[in-house]
């Protein structure tokens, strides 16, 4: 008489890899069959917010491509990878009853949006369903206790956990998966194509920092190529900065935004990079970066939807004059000024941005031009491959100076910038040609100077005027908590 086997399901969702996988601690490998799903929520990408979509094609393709990886490595391991599109809550009851799935398992995300789908997934669930906790970086035993008790502050959450938190360790993975038998005219589904789900399928602008393709194989080669065979980590520091080319930074963030990267797996081999290597505060600046992203899906966690509210997780009421023709200049790279005007094509050519560019951009959207910084945060939700919620939402906060911020006004001189960051001016020539590629050095950050056409603001005075908005409205902010 045949044992029954037990069957698990095991819903992918911003864990899309193999190596380092939470999901696959959920069964046992060797006696227990298991499938996969990941479905493709409209809701989250195709809905139209703002007048787009909330996920562009840049992004969207590269989701698509890891995707497809995923698939083809759940079938070498003997397993295969459902694929669905539509809501989770209504999809995911259905098929677990369909194939008689005993046992659900997914790993919760830090987002109200995504807290909400779960709660509703799990109350449609017939079957025994488990939520592991939010996957981190560092040992948290309990996540979600620990995010009531986060800092406000980034300073004092780092300070905390390096001296009382380890790095947690990657999971090992098993070589082989048992699968779970389908009835005959069951079908796995295939993955959509950009045309399907509308989206016009824009080729990358080749002048982009690198070629970037989804899925766990590209990523890990991006980890070893530049960490190990480039030999880059131990002059990050000096170098995360720039602007131009590939290697300036370690461009893991889309691998990592998708989980087709474990922020595990590159602490562990920075770790190993200094056994090997070298060790010095470059190496160290790297997880100093990963615990950023540690301290934003913490503090989405802890702060749940008002995030997304204009006011922020400190209720700051900052007004905003919100032109549409402001914003149309902003996102579309025509304000004039060529240092935003640059990192807004770079944007939307290739989904990619520099770190450095994205504060710049985001500080001149709110602060000099007067919009609301959620516009901002909902255009790069559309447009950025390494589109992380947790991180999106709060370094637009951040910047806005309506989240976690230790200091008070924050806000971009765009020239010091542009002296600082690209002082010979071949990054905006890049972008730029027409507009500024007949020009030299520093000048070429003031076109208007040299016959070129007016800005759509004055940096300073529009800075200078923001500064007196926040401040009015912080001083009303503390005279309402005073009187609490």
């Amino acid at each position: 008489m045949n044992e029954k086997v037990v069957k698990n399901m095991i819903w992918f969702r911003r864990q899309l890899r193999i190596h380092d996988q939470p999901l696959f601690e959920c069964f046992d490998s060797g006696t227990e069959g298991v499938i996969g799903v990941w479905v493709l929520d409209p809701r989250e990408h195709t809905a139209q917010v703002g007048g787009f979509t909330r996920t562009g094609s840049h992004r969207m393709r590269f989701l698509l491509e890891t995707i497809a990886e995923l698939r083809a490595a759940m079938r070498r391991m003997g397993s295969e990878l459902i694929i669905r599109i539509g809501k989770p809550e209504q999809i995911l009851p259905e098929l677990t009853e369909t194939l008689g799935i005993d046992r659900f398992h997914f790993v919760e995300e830090p987002g109200s949006e995504e807290r909400s789908i779960e709660r509703a997934v799990i109350n449609r669930m017939q079957t025994n369903a488990t939520g592991l906790s939010p996957e981190t970086l560092l040992e948290i035993e309990d996540p979600g206790t620990f995010a009531r008790e986060l800092p406000e502050v980034f300073s004092s959450f780092r300070r905390h956990v390096e001296k009382r938190l380890d790095y947690g360790q990657p999971r090992p993975a098993p070589e082989r998966l048992r699968p779970v038998k389908t009835p005959a005219d069951f079908e796995s589904g295939e993955i959509p194509t950009l045309d399907q789900l509308g989206l016009f399928d824009e080729v990358a602008d080749p002048r982009g920092v690198m070629q970037f393709r989804g899925g766990e194989s590209s990523g890990l080669e991006r980890l070893e190529q530049w960490m190990f065979h480039g030999d880059h980590l131990q002059h990050y520091k000096q170098t995360r900065n720039e602007m131009l080319g590939p290697e300036y930074s370690s461009k893991f963030s889309p691998w990592l935004a998708v989980g087709a990267l474990s922020s595990r797996q590159v602490a562990a081999r920075s770790f190993s990079y200094e056994e090997e290597r070298t060790k010095n505060e470059s190496t160290y600046w790297l997880r100093f970066e990963l615990l950023w992203r540690e301290f934003f899906r913490l503090h989405l966690l802890k702060h749940g939807a008002s995030l997304f509210h204009r006011t922020g997780p400190i209720d700051l009421d900052l007004e905003y004059r919100n032109d549409p023709e402001m914003f149309e200049h902003w996102r579309n790279g025509t304000t004039g000024i060529p240092l935003i005007d640059a990192n807004m094509r770079e944007l939307k050519g290739t989904g990619f941005m520099s770190n450095r560019g994205r504060q710049i951009v985001a500080s001149f959207l709110s602060k000099n031009m007067n919009v609301d910084w959620r516009w901002g945060a909902r255009w790069f939700e559309r447009c950025l491959i390494d589109y992380c919620p947790a991180a999106n939402w709060g370094n637009w906060s951040y910047s806005a100076g309506v989240g976690a911020d230790p200091r008070g006004f924050r806000g971009f001189d765009i020239a010091r910038q542009a002296r600082s960051y690209d002082p010979r001016g071949d990054y905006v020539a890049k972008w730029l040609p027409e507009e500024v590629g007949h020009l030299d050095g520093m000048s070429r950050h003031a076109p208007w100077d040299h016959g070129g056409p007016t800005p759509v603001v004055e940096t300073s005075r529009s800075l200078d005027e923001a500064r007196v908005r926040w401040e009015a409205a912080s001083m009303i902010h503390r005279t309402r908590l005073e009187g609490r």
